[in-house]
């Protein structure tokens, strides 16, 4: 295990990042916004980052990034609970996106560091962003032979929704090109309808005979069209193999190929949501100096499904516990 300052915050607050590897990989979180900040396997990484702070702070595509107290959009920036309605940040049009200023901008303690393990943990206060009641989080990040495994756990102090997600960007190429010779397979029937604003209509059509039928592998590259320039949706899950990492049943999601490897997304999840970088291509350089272009990258969030709060799932008591699992595996 490794430790490096990585840079200092407005306030004076150092930030650290940390390193763990074995032979074949290693993984870089920081304490600030629990970030992914390198997966690095066979001396390629493959995940989006930036080589300072002062980029993540500006940037606003949340590379890597814990995303909470709820992922995704939140319709109306607002939701009710118990007969009380609640309003959100609107930092996506009319509507709430990850949280407002969410967890991966907020300084985490680290409570656990081991050859392969590190943990960190965040308490939101009562009223953070909108939300209601305080709620503990933990996070463990685990490096896997040739991948890596997140565990998270949340309990609140009261009532209060909660849908935890990362939102790590993958080119298995390594950054720089796009994405669009990957081929793609999700275990998902249906996907989940948004409108222009990307808000769930309520409808969750059959992927068979659309551009989201991805339950065999499809070149991305093919899938675009005059009337479609990337996925941005969520898939629900409909897995039917299953397998034990840590000591947690969970199902085969996803799959992905490209520069040599297939990489396996595991989770105990409903839901996927897959991003391919519509928007990427005018925040900070990654790494190295390499450009954010469109279509550089994607995401596999597994999570509930968008909006799920306003449709009065999600929530959790004082005395209830949310936990999700979810692993990245290449071969």
């Amino acid at each position: 295990m490794d430790t490096r300052i990585f840079g200092t915050l407005p306030s004076g607050e150092e930030i650290r990042e940390y390193t763990v590897e074995n032979e074949r990989c290693s993984l870089s979180v920081m304490n600030f916004g629990a970030i992914v900040t390198k997966f690095v396997i066979d001396g390629r990484n493959i995940v989006g980052g930036f080589d300072t702070l002062s980029s993540y702070l500006k940037d606003d595509s949340h590379q890597g990034g814990l995303i909470g107290r709820v992922a995704n959009r939140v319709a109306g920036a607002s939701f009710v609970q118990d007969g009380v309605r609640y309003h959100l940040p609107k930092n996506d049009g009319e509507s709430c996106l990850h949280g407002g200023i969410g967890f991966d901008r907020r300084v985490w303690q680290v409570t656990e560091v081991s050859e392969s393990r590190i943990a960190f943990e965040y308490y939101s206060r009562d009223g953070e962003e909108g939300f209601p009641s305080g709620l503990s989080v933990r996070v463990v990040y685990t490096l896997l032979g040739s991948g890596f495994a997140i565990e998270y756990r949340a309990a609140p102090d009261g009532k209060t929704p909660v849908a935890l997600t990362n939102h790590s960007y993958f080119n298995l190429e390594g950054l720089g090109g796009t994405v669009d010779a990957h081929e793609v397979r999700i275990y998902a029937d249906t996907y989940t309808e948004v409108d222009g604003a990307l808000i769930p209509t309520g409808n969750r059509p059959a992927v068979e005979g659309t551009v989201f039928d991805l339950r065999d592998f499809k070149r991305l590259g093919d899938c675009y069209s005059d009337g479609f320039c990337g996925y941005d949706h969520n898939f629900n899950l409909a897995p039917s193999i299953y397998t034990e990492l840590l000591g947690v049943r969970c199902a085969l999601a996803a799959e992905v190929r490209g520069g040599g490897y297939k990489m396996s997304v595991y989770t105990d999840q409903p839901a996927l949501q897959f991003y391919i970088g519509n928007f990427l291509g005018s925040g900070p350089d990654f790494r190295g100096g390499i450009s954010q272009i469109r279509h550089g990258a994607m995401c596999l969030e597994t999570q509930t499904e968008p909006n799920c709060i306003n449709r009065g799932e999600g929530f959790y008591s004082e005395g209830e516990v949310y936990t999700h699992f979810t692993a990245y595996v290449l071969e």
